[in-house]
Order: C-alpha cells, then sequence, then structure tokens
C-alpha cells in the first residue's frame, strides 16, 4: 500500500508521522508533502529520514496563504498523480483536494473542526473519512470517526515518547535550576489571522516573574527581538518535546504547545484570543486540568493564576502528575485508531484499481 501524508504544521508530522510508523513497520510506502517556511515542517520530516517533497512557502495574511492553497492543491495532484497512493493521510485543504480529484480516498484528521472555520468547510465536506477526538461537538455524519484520546497522545502517548534527562545539560542548565518555557505564536496560521497573542509588554512581565525563579528559554514561531534572541531555544526540533518535559511551567499563547506540555506532564497556561473555544483543549482544562487558558481581556486573572502557580511549583506538579494519570487510564491509543482507519479506507477503494488521472495500476 502506498500512502501520501500532506503535513502543513510540525505538529501534522508528529500525529501523522506516528501513524507512519505503524505503516512502515507493516511494509508500506510512504512519501510526504512538506510545507517550507511553517515553523520546523520541513526540518522534522527530514529529522525522521523520510522523504518529502516541498510544497510552496508558507502564507502569512489570508492573500498570500490563498496564493498558497492554490499552489499547494496543483502541487498534491500532480504528486498524487505521480506518486499514485492508495490513501491520502493529511490535515490540511490541499490533500483533501487532490484525492477528490483523483478519486483517491483521503483521511481527513482534525481537532479543530468547524471552530476552525474556512479551513474545515474547504477540506472536511470533501473527505472520505474525517477523524477528530470524541471531545468535538458537532457531529460530520456516517464518515466521522472519533477516537478517545487527544491529538498530542499520538506522538506524547508513554508508549511512544519517554522524556530525556541528558535534555537539560544540552540547555546549560545546572543541578536543582528550574526551567521555564515561554512559547509565542506567529498567528499567520488561516485560522489564526484575525486572533492575537500576548504583546511585547505583557511578554516582559512574565518574563521578569520567571527570571526570578529559574532559567528562561523561548520557542518563537518567528524571529525574536535583539534582546530576546539570546533565550531562544537551542536544542534540534525533534528535540523540544523533551525540552517540554524538563519544564517546571510552561506559559505562552500557543494553542498545540500548551496541550503538549498538559500531555506530557508539564503545567501549562495560555493567554490568547482562542481561549475557552477549542472542544478539546476546553476538555483538557475542565476535565482534567491539564492546561489553563486565559482570553486577552482576563489579564488580570492570568497574572494571579501566574504567580498562584509559582508560589509552589512542587506541589502544582504533584497535582498534574494524578491528573494526567487519570486521563491516560480514561484514553485510549489513537495511532491504533487511525491505523486501522488508514486500512480500511485502502481495502474499501480496493488495490489494484486503476483511478482517474493516475495511469498506474497497483
Amino acid at each position: 500500500m502506498k500512502v501520501l501524508i500532506d503535513a502543513v504544521h510540525p505538529a501534522d508530522v508528529w500525529t501523522l508521522g506516528a501513524v507512519e510508523d505503524r505503516l512502515l513497520a507493516a511494509g508500506e510506502e510512504t512519501m510526504w508533502i512538506s510545507r517550507p517556511g511553517k515553523d520546523s515542517v520541513v526540518e522534522l520530516i527530514e529529522a525522521r529520514g523520510r522523504p518529502h517533497i516541498a510544497g510552496p512557502r508558507a502564507g502569512t495574511n489570508m492573500i498570500s496563504l490563498a496564493r498558497e492553497l492554490v499552489s499547494r492543491d496543483w502541487l498534491a495532484l500532480r504528486t498524487v498523480r505521480r506518486f499514485g497512493p492508495d490513501v491520502i493521510l493529511t490535515r490540511s485543504p490541499a490533500g483533501v483536494h487532490a484525492g477528490r480529484l483523483t478519486r483517491t480516498p483521503v483521511l481527513y484528521d482534525t481537532d479543530d473542526g468547524h471552530v476552525a472555520g474556512l479551513l474545515y468547510y474547504v477540506a472536511g465536506p470533501f473527505a472520505n473519512l474525517i477523524a477528530s477526538p470524541t471531545a468535538t461537538e458537532k457531529s460530520y455524519g456516517s464518515k466521522h470517526r472519533k477516537y478517545r484520546g487527544y491529538k498530542e497522545l499520538f506522538y506524547l502517548h508513554p508508549s511512544r515518547f519517554t522524556a530525556d534527562p541528558a535534555i537539560r545539560a544540552e540547555l546549560g542548565l545546572k543541578d536543582g535550576k528550574r526551567l521555564f518555557v515561554l512559547r509565542l505564536t506567529a498567528f499567520t496560521a488561516s485560522h489564526d489571522v484575525s486572533e492575537r497573542g500576548m504583546n511585547r509588554q505583557q511578554i516582559d512581565r512574565i518574563l521578569s516573574r520567571l527570571e526570578d525563579l529559574g532559567t528562561v528559554v523561548i520557542s518563537s514561531e518567528q524571529a525574536l527581538p535583539t534582546d530576546l534572541a539570546a533565550r531562544q531555544v537551542s536544542t534540534p526540533p525533534e528535540r523540544f518535546h523533551h525540552v517540554l518535559a524538563a519544564a517546571d511551567l510552561v506559559v505562552g499563547d500557543s494553542q498545540t504547545v500548551c496541550s503538549e506540555a498538559g500531555v506530557i506532564g508539564t503545567p501549562s497556561l495560555r493567554y490568547n484570543t482562542w481561549a475557552g473555544r477549542h472542544p478539546y483543549q476546553v476538555e483538557l482544562q475542565e476535565r482534567w486540568g491539564l492546561t489553563k487558558a486565559f482570553a486577552l481581556s482576563e489579564e488580570t486573572a492570568f497574572f494571579s493564576e501566574l504567580d498562584r502557580v509559582l508560589e509552589d511549583l512542587d506541589s502544582e506538579h504533584a497535582a498534574h502528575a494524578q491528573r494526567r494519570q487519570q486521563m491516560l487510564e480514561w484514553s485510549d491509543d489513537p495511532v491504533e485508531d487511525l491505523t486501522a482507519w488508514t486500512y480500511e479506507l485502502a481495502t474499501r477503494q480496493g488495490f489494484g484499481r486503476t483511478r482517474l488521472f493516475r495511469g498506474r495500476t497497483g
């Protein structure tokens, strides 16, 4: 079986990469379409040692994002014709569109769903199967499959991820030194264009509190100002989750990274306009207490919570570990679900069938 994987965000590489590992172990063949200019998408695929075709460079506003989608659609279509996949795995519209045009079955995975707005509506309705966490409020009909768990468990489930304590030495930390991660988002994704995160004044307030207690490293989607650049996390992108696991606290305006921290076992606080709007992150907060989000209008509450957590980090970690264990006991392993659904699509379509525009028999 041949599987084309379409990745436009670092989390896509981690999520779909976990499924790819199962497919490769079963002797299947895979190919990636990458996205240059989007954080570490290309670097993560290459760190996996996997072949990829570079897509158009990531857009940064609505006009350039629209142009990128058109170009990526065309690239995906040509790649399907050339590679001849039996199934397409994607978390972006281009892979869905290419599959629709070539009658290649598509599994579209989304943890945002309709909350992402246009991004979902130009993709989801055209996919053969839609996969999402059970936290997804809306049903997308008979083709909708839900897994009990969260996107982050694809790659941070204890069966696949073990924190490496050597990361502290890589960061130059002395024994007993507190580590804090500040994560800053560019807000240039199609679903982020009208959203906002922390401003510089708020960032400086956070830094002043954290630096009194330990070392702060910054992970940023865009270039940092000169006075902050020295704090940029220095480890390779494929080592970033070990940094999160070693941290005492993660603070930022990133949806994914704060959720990753919570699933790993590190307390996290998020401050942006997305607070309270993503069903799976609301569930991580309200059901499990594994992350906490604040809207930009809740600045006083955000900094009060930051001060409260910093007062007793050890107790916060102990409580967090207990809540995380409860979440893990409840969750299934979503990789098993997505892998099974991938084979289901391939079987449903039938191996050996010549598909429209492909010029290939299996």
